[in-house]
């Protein structure tokens, strides 16, 4: 089964289209709401058996969200689902048994993303758009301008084995908990608890796995809709990218 984890503010209105269809599709073992605003949340959530509600007291953002969420998942399979999406979710079909700990961040191509209406979801799946979909391994030497990652979008939906989540480091509440776990499952990286500065207690030791792109795939989003409202912050977290990542051993491409 797959725990999906998605942490809302509620500012778009995919996540209700999205949920009945998570809710009726067989691999799907429960979706873990993060709620970072409780002032605004959907009462109809409640509706949903698989529908694990996480209020939090106060925003606790996106990475924090997504380090809980893992946390917290009964289920290895993990997807890690941004709130302004919806994905044709046959594709779980194929994917299911390619979410193993041997491979790394599964996300969808570039060419996968549009930006229609969620309304029209129904008429592009009937089409058969989003349903037969394979993997492409992912070089992050060819994506200089993303710094390793397919395209600006991966993360708005990906796949991972529990196993190979590497939990995203505190001083990152917006940006880069995507890359950051794409580069770790890229590199060998020795992961653990910081016991003093610069020291680390190594309690988790990976050889480098392959990230891929879901091919074919539909994706529907509006981008932004959230992070947008926090610039100060991703400025604060941009300022310290480079001396954070470095302490991973991930600052450059190896």
């Amino acid at each position: 089964m797959i725990s999906v984890i998605v942490p809302t503010m509620w500012k778009a209105p995919h996540l209700m289209k999205m949920l009945p269809l998570l809710e009726n599709h067989s691999l799907i073992g429960e979706v873990l709401i993060i709620d970072n605003d409780t002032s605004k949340t959907n009462e109809d959530i409640h509706k949903y058996s698989k529908v694990v509600h996480l209020p939090q007291k106060e925003n606790i953002y996106v990475n924090p969200a997504w380090n809980l969420g893992v946390k917290t998942a009964k289920f290895d399979k993990l997807c890690f689902l941004n709130d302004d999406v919806v994905f044709n979710v046959n594709c779980l079909d194929t994917l299911y048994d390619l979410i193993t700990p041997e491979r790394g961040l599964l996300g969808f191509s570039e060419a996968s993303y549009c930006g229609f209406s969620p309304e029209l979801y129904d008429t592009l799946v009937s089409s058969g758009i989003g349903s037969d979909v394979h993997l492409q391994e992912t070089n992050i030497y060819e994506n200089e301008s993303t710094s390793g990652m397919p395209h600006v979008y991966y993360g708005c939906v990906m796949f991972l084995h529990k196993e190979r989540f590497f939990f995203i480091p505190q001083e990152f509440k917006i940006y880069f908990g995507d890359l950051f776990v794409y580069l770790m499952n890229a590199f060998t990286i020795n992961q653990g608890e910081e016991i003093a500065p610069n020291l680390r207690l190594v309690t988790k030791f990976h050889k480098p796995v392959r990230n891929y792109t879901i091919e074919d795939g539909l994706v529907i989003t509006k981008m932004s809709s959230t992070v947008k409202s926090f610039n100060e912050q991703i400025d604060k977290e941009k300022a310290i990218f480079y001396d954070v990542f470095a302490r991973h051993g991930i600052h450059k491409k190896q």
